[in-house]
C-alpha cells in the first residue's frame, strides 16, 4: 500500500468526522476537479482540506508558472508530507481563517478546491466556511468542491449565483463535484 494511503486510513481511524473518508481521492476525481477549470484566469488558489495530496498534485500540474496557491490542511502531519511534495504552496491550518491568512483581504482568490467533509461538520462550521470562501473569491471566481452526496447543494445554490454538479462514480466512495461560482 501506498505510504500516502496508509497515512490516510490511519488519520481516518483516529478523526473520521475530519477526514471523511476511508480511502484518499482518486485520480479521476483530481481530474474532474481540474480539467473544466480556465488556468489563464487562475492566479491565486487554495485548496481546503488536501489531505495527502492527489488534488494538490493535479491543481500545481495546471496552475501557470507565478500563480500561488495557497494549501489549508488542519492535520499537521498531512500538512508537512505536504510541505515535503509540494513546496512551493504556502501552507496553513484553518479553513475558517482564509482571509485572515491572506493578509486580511477579502476578494483575492480566483478558484478555491475543497475537499472538506461538508456533511461531517455542525450548519454552524459549514456556513463560517462557505462565507469565508465566497468572501475570499473575486466575483467571477469559481469553488470546486466534491462531497459524497448533494446535502451541500441549497447551501451552494443559496450562496453562489450558479452551481453545476456532476458525479465522479470512479472514487471510492463516488462523488459529486460542485462547480460554484461567485
Amino acid at each position: 500500500m501506498e505510504g500516502g494511503t496508509s497515512l490516510f486510513i490511519q488519520k481516518f481511524i483516529q478523526s473520521p468526522l475530519q477526514i471523511g473518508s476511508l480511502f484518499p481521492s482518486s485520480a479521476a476525481l483530481a481530474e474532474k476537479m481540474t480539467s473544466n477549470i480556465n488556468w489563464e484566469n487562475i492566479n491565486q488558489a487554495a485548496e481546503l482540506g488536501a489531505g495527502t495530496g492527489v488534488i494538490t498534485r493535479s491543481i500545481v500540474k495546471n496552475m501557470l508558472p507565478g500563480s500561488k496557491l495557497h494549501v489549508f490542511e488542519k492535520d499537521s502531519e498531512m500538512r508537512k508530507g505536504l510541505q515535503v511534495k509540494f513546496p512551493e504552496a504556502f501552507y496553513y491550518e484553518d479553513a475558517c481563517e482564509i482571509i485572515k491568512s491572506l493578509g486580511n483581504s477579502e476578494g483575492t482568490l480566483d478558484a478555491v478546491f475543497s475537499g472538506l467533509p461538508f456533511s461531517n461538520f455542525n450548519k454552524n462550521l459549514r456556513t463560517k466556511i462557505v462565507d469565508e470562501v465566497y468572501r475570499s473569491l473575486r466575483p467571477g471566481g469559481i469553488l470546486v468542491a466534491f462531497q459524497y452526496s448533494t446535502q451541500m447543494k441549497r447551501t451552494f445554490q443559496a450562496t453562489f449565483k450558479e452551481v453545476d454538479i456532476s458525479f465522479v462514480p470512479k472514487n471510492f466512495p463516488p462523488a459529486f463535484v460542485y462547480i460554484c461560482e461567485k
